[in-house]
């Protein structure tokens, strides 16, 4: 095989930032914490040639009773279609058949959602995440691959198209019950949960003209002082309180933040008080706590991308300015604090795991590694989403490439000379 070494000439990747000490900054942390080859490798190394799926884990590859699963296999994709403009003719036909028969061999032509024989239709329709994120997996891939589902979606009959199967999770698609179904959430559970629910459904609540009477409701209960859906703040403990009035965490308060402007980016509407949001994003950043989860550090980021978005898109030149003079004043400090708590979540193969104390065992209620010390596809690739986050916040149009062209040759070679999974 191809010995794929990293190139002598000069690294002009950075040279779209214009601050030069936020050019170093920012060039520093990629070389300290992205590892191409390593990654790629590692990816490759999770692919199962006979079912056409990626594994979550090497534990999952390695363990009988486990098996590729939608999700990993999605954000694996995501993060080669990152540098990799045309997947179809990148896998070429074969690899790319195996794919999509691996999703479209999971759809359920009753209901339209796409079920793991891993985990089977009655465990995951006890997670409303795991059965509505799995179908949005299957949907995105399909389309990357010039494909598209066998049935009708429960999107597609949602909207009224294709199909009499229609499935609402606590509502019914009138005003009032949308909104009792947000006010129920708001009192019987955390803002992360809350949060993953609607930005869950939001598709499904476009679908049926809803989202903006949840965007409405949203905009009226959103806390004006924080910019968060909280009831308020204690300074003595530095907690917030969340709309059950219940303490919350800043992985929890970031989690709803980032997923409900992603919501309002979505439904195509203004995200409320704004600067307040971005406020307090960066300073859970600058606390440097890494948590127990890469969510902690990833979710703040996340927050500060999807509000630039929000605001180029639907804000005003003023809001954006004052955006971007916070950022500015914080950025480099914010970029060595994330620097700071990611290396906790590394690992020798230059992969990154979700727990610092290595994978994680289940998401949304299913088995997906045996929780070894290791990578995961989940954790990895919201280490690299990072690096999205950090472009975005400092007002770059694109992301700066952590992948080129001779990664991209080194992942199809190692593709197409995929051993057989050999199960312990």
């Amino acid at each position: 095989m191809q010995n794929y070494l990293a190139s002598d000439k000069p690294d002009t990747r950075f040279d779209a930032i214009k601050d030069p000490l936020v050019r170093e900054t920012v060039g520093n942390f990629y070389r300290e914490f992205y590892d191409p080859e390593k990654l790629i490798r590692w990816w490759a190394g999770l692919y199962d040639p006979e079912l056409g799926g990626f594994y979550y884990a090497n534990s999952a590859r390695d363990t009988e009773g486990y098996l590729p699963d939608m999700e990993s296999t999605y954000q694996i994709l995501w993060r080669l279609s990152d540098f990799i403009p045309d997947l179809p003719a990148f896998l070429g036909p074969a690899i790319t058949a195996k794919i999509v028969s691996f999703f479209q061999t999971k759809q359920d032509p009753s209901d339209g959602y796409f079920y793991h024989p891993q985990w089977t239709r009655e465990v995951s329709r006890r997670n409303v995440m795991r059965y509505t994120r799995d179908q949005d997996w299957a949907i995105f891939v399909l389309g990357w691959l010039g494909s598209k589902p066998l049935y009708p979606t429960a999107i597609d009959r949602a909207a009224g198209n294709g199909g009499e199967a229609r499935s609402y999770e606590g509502w019914e698609p009138n005003a009032a019950s949308v909104t009792a179904y947000l006010d129920r959430l708001f009192s019987e559970t955390s803002c992360e949960h809350w949060a993953n629910r609607i930005e869950t459904q939001a598709m499904t609540f476009k679908a049926e003209g809803m989202l903006d009477t949840i965007l409405d409701h949203l905009d009226r209960t959103v806390n004006p002082a924080y910019g968060l859906w909280v009831k308020g703040y204690d300074g003595a403990s530095d907690a917030y309180f969340n709309m059950k009035n219940a303490p919350e965490t800043p992985y929890g308060l970031f989690t709803n933040a980032y997923k409900i402007a992603k919501t309002y980016n979505i439904g195509g509407r203004r995200f409320p008080h704004a600067v307040r949001t971005v406020e307090n994003a960066i300073k859970a950043i600058l606390s440097r706590d890494p948590g127990a989860r890469i969510t902690y550090i990833f979710n703040p980021w996340a927050t500060l991308g999807n509000v630039r978005e929000n605001l180029v898109r639907f804000g005003t030149s003023e809001e954006v300015a004052a955006y971007d003079a916070l950022i500015r004043s914080n950025i480099v400090e914010m970029v060595d604090a994330l620097g700071c708590s990611l290396g906790k979540y590394r690992c020798p193969d230059g992969s990154y795991s979700y727990l610092q104390r290595g994978s994680k065992e289940t998401i949304y209620d299913t088995p997906v590694s045996l929780g070894a010390k290791e990578g995961d596809v989940n954790g990895n690739n919201l280490a690299l989403l990072c690096a999205t986050h950090i472009c975005t916040a400092i007002g770059l149009p694109d992301m700066i490439p952590i992948f080129g062209e001779e990664h991209a040759v080194l992942m199809r070679d190692l593709l197409d000379h995929a051993p057989k999974i050999v199960k312990k």
